[in-house]
């Protein structure tokens, strides 16, 4: 893909300030018109994530403009929290991935041991902490 072939939208060096968010704004309406010209003109199609794509070559041209799009104060206001907004997914985000909780966890520890024992229970096999921890238990039982 040659350089500067599609429009680009690129905000990463912009701040908060108010002169920011005007260029931002100048910025995302070049963005737009040229997308805007673009789609026109024909050869693009939207694929199902809202990116235009070049018929031909199958590049990626860039987002939806309406996706970039600054928004509003009015539509910020109107913003409501994740949780709030999706509340099913947001639960199963917050379970996460992974084990489980259990009720009593292991407890990671620092100890001290002869090269020669360590070597030994490597020797066992992938899970030799677990049967370390196994011999551990039946020595002060």
């Amino acid at each position: 893909m040659a350089e500067n072939k599609w429009p680009s939208f690129v905000t990463r060096d912009l701040g908060d300030s108010a002169e920011d968010e005007a260029e931002m704004l100048r910025r995302w309406e070049v963005y737009n018109r040229d997308m805007q010209a673009l789609i026109a003109a024909g050869g693009v199609h939207q694929d199902e994530d809202g990116w235009w794509v070049d018929d031909a070559t199958g590049d990626l041209i860039g987002p939806d403009p309406e996706d970039e799009r600054p928004r509003t104060d009015a539509e910020l206001a109107q913003a409501r929290p994740f949780g709030e907004a999706l509340p099913e997914l947001a639960d199963s985000i917050k379970r996460g991935r992974g084990r489980p909780t259990v009720d009593s966890p292991k407890q990671a520890v620092t100890l001290r041991l002869s090269p020669d024992t360590v070597e030994r229970f490597r020797k066992t096999g992938k899970d030799w902490r677990a049967r370390m921890s196994k011999a551990l238990d039946k020595a002060v039982s």
